[in-house]
């Protein structure tokens, strides 16, 4: 008697209840990241191209931006001539309506605020548009959120009014500047502020700046270089006074001889000093001009 064979098909198996509870999670159909492509398909393509459009603008914005700020730089240093002149341009040599210019038509980039600055300086050199310069000065100081170009602004109003004598304004000046966080302005306005005070007869307050000034800007070739402590020292140094000129003395007038009517001894009966002749007495007691001679040569009489 044979044995039947017994086959065992693996698919023909009856599942475990793990088995059909492990097949019952297995999502069937497409995935989610599909699903979400396939519903969103169009509203990515749309976004992906404005990235890209942005992109490309702000590149271009950027590059924009970059080119006016060059063209900007390149019209001041043509205004202040700095580009052919040689050593130091003084603001009388400016182009004011250039650099005007550049102010208004590069107002957008960090050189409007420098040519308006250049151009007031260059103003103050022409006495009858002081006051438009003053003015444009102080507008930049009140707006500019630039600290360093602010006190730049300041200090120019501040030498102004030192140079014009104007001390009471210029002391206001310097004291803005030291108010300021501190700058490259800051000792010279210490040092100024101190000056004018020694002028002013007010040698105390003259020694507060000079003190604070070492405190406040230690790094300073102002400090570094012994100027503030020089001016201490100096404060307890008598001004030399000035000692009258002597007149130089006048030179003796030498004697006068006394005044006559002959100043030279001329003998007046005889000036010439010829000799005169001799008349000898004549009988009778006449003369004889002739020298005794009466009777004309040849014997006549």
């Amino acid at each position: 008697m044979e044995m039947n064979k017994t086959t065992t098909n693996t698919d023909e198996m009856p599942l475990s209840p793990e088995d059909i509870k492990a097949i019952g999670e297995i999502e069937l159909g497409p995935a989610k990241h599909e699903i979400f492509l396939n519903k969103h398909y169009k509203k990515l393509i749309a976004g992906g191209i404005a990235v890209m459009v942005a992109a490309s603008a702000g590149i271009g914005y950027y590059s924009y931006k970059c080119q006016q700020a060059e063209l900007a730089g390149a019209s001041i240093v043509q205004a202040m001539g700095t580009a052919t002149a040689e050593g130091v341009v003084e603001p009388s040599a400016y182009d004011a309506k250039l650099l005007t210019q550049v102010s208004t038509e590069y107002a957008d980039t960090n050189s409007a605020e420098l040519a308006q600055l250049l151009e007031a300086q260059s103003l103050l050199t022409d006495s009858a548009r002081v006051e438009n310069a003053l003015s444009l000065l102080e507008g930049l100081a009140a707006r500019t959120k630039n600290d360093l170009l602010k006190a730049r602004a300041i200090a120019t109003i501040a030498t102004y009014y030192m140079n014009e004598e104007q001390n009471d304004k210029a002391v206001a000046a310097w004291q803005q500047i030291i108010a300021m966080p501190s700058n490259p302005y800051s000792a010279v306005a210490y040092i100024n502020l101190g000056d004018l005070a020694r002028l002013a007869g007010d040698i105390e307050g003259a020694r507060g700046y000079y003190t604070q000034v070492k405190a406040a800007c230690p790094l300073s070739p102002l400090v570094r270089e012994n100027v503030a402590e020089l001016r201490l020292a100096l404060l307890d140094v008598d001004a030399p006074k000035p000692v009258a000129k002597a007149e130089p003395e006048t030179p003796a007038t030498p004697a006068q001889p006394a005044a006559t009517d002959n100043p030279f001894g001329i003998d007046t009966a005889n000036p010439f000093g010829t000799a005169q002749p001799t008349t000898p007495a004549t009988d009778g007691g006449s003369t004889d001009p002739f020298g005794g001679m009466s009777t004309l040569p040849g014997g006549a009489n």
